[in-house]
């Protein structure tokens, strides 16, 4: 049976007194402190021997797998900031590699700047594949990387790699909410790349994809906005369900019966415009949690999860 478990810190241990029961008790607690170090190190940097695949929230609806000996990001935006429309568009590069070390392939869910600002800086930096959108693989061209890291998909696919599979699914756009109504926004795709410089406004829809990862006997949806197109999710299974907690555009309760997961990883409730080291401000929080207790509403057997930014999960 799969479990998830959270991956805590080793706690450092006071100072000890000289009694063997006391010492006996330091040597139990220092060796579970060496083991959760082992397992947090081995989580972060080495291969995945028992098969575990480790999740960590970047914010927004940005996610690092590392599954085996394969880093992979799904939207991962650290840059923090609105795109100008008139104004080139700049990765905050700093602080993508304080959290970036390594990646071997970029998920695309659309093409707005919150979801692929940074992919580009990525890309060029560590060589991975990029799979999304002609529209992502047209920003990504105009900005400079390499054609031959560029997978372009319109929704259907079955992608096979070394370790782990996907499918690609259609969806739609969630809702905006503007003057206190909440609608989808305008549907705009750019169908080939251009000179640059690349500007926010370059950064269109392009399109919407849902991502069904298959880890050996895991099964992981990401959904990068809060649309579904309900007919597209028949025959899904997931175990786990990234969520995005935003403006809803679908009937949840359809949705949860026909996808059944297991546990759900909400995101996209932070304020993706405001630095991390801000934290997490409590009004969004709110917003997570009253999202959490509609799905609790609909299902009680359904783990939901908050999670904080940059915490790690393991699936066993």
């Amino acid at each position: 049976m799969m479990s998830i478990r959270r991956i805590k810190r080793a706690k450092q241990q006071g100072t000890l007194r000289i009694k063997p029961a006391v010492i006996l008790l330091a040597l139990c607690l220092l060796f579970i402190g060496w083991t959760e170090a082992q397992v947090r190190a081995q989580a972060i940097d080495g291969p995945r021997r028992n098969g575990g695949v480790v999740l960590k929230w970047l914010g927004n609806a940005g996610w690092e797998i590392r599954a085996g000996k394969n880093v992979i990001l799904i939207d991962p935006f650290l840059t923090r900031q609105e795109a100008q429309a008139g104004v080139e568009w700049k990765t905050d590069e700093d602080a993508v590699l304080k959290v970036i070390t390594k990646a071997d392939f970029i998920f695309a869910g659309h093409s707005h700047a919150d979801h692929i600002g940074d992919v580009p800086f990525i890309a060029k930096k560590f060589g991975p594949k990029v799979i999304g959108s002609r529209t992502t693989t047209n920003i990504a061209l105009t900005a400079g990387v390499d054609k031959s890291q560029l997978v372009t998909i319109s929704g259907g696919e079955k992608l096979d790699f070394d370790g782990f599979s996907v499918q690609v699914i259609e969806s739609e756009h969630g809702g905006v909410r503007r003057g206190g109504r909440t609608r989808r926004p305008k549907f705009e795709e750019i169908t080939k790349q251009w000179a640059g410089p690349l500007k926010g406004v370059d950064f269109v829809e392009g399109g919407c994809f849902l991502y069904y990862f298959t880890f050996g006997n895991h099964h992981l949806l990401h959904q990068s906005t809060a649309g579904f197109i309900e007919e597209n999710l028949t025959g899904l299974q997931p175990d786990v369900l990234l969520m995005a907690a935003t403006d809803r555009t679908y009937d949840l309760a359809l949705a949860l019966k026909t996808l059944n997961p297991k546990t759900i990883f909400l995101h996209h409730f932070d304020e993706w415009r405001a630095p991390i080291s801000q934290g997490m401000p409590a009004a969004n929080r709110k917003r997570a949690q009253r999202f959490a207790n509609d799905i609790r509403a609909v299902n009680p057997e359904i783990k939901t999860v908050i999670p904080e930014f940059f915490a790690l999960f393991t699936l066993e």
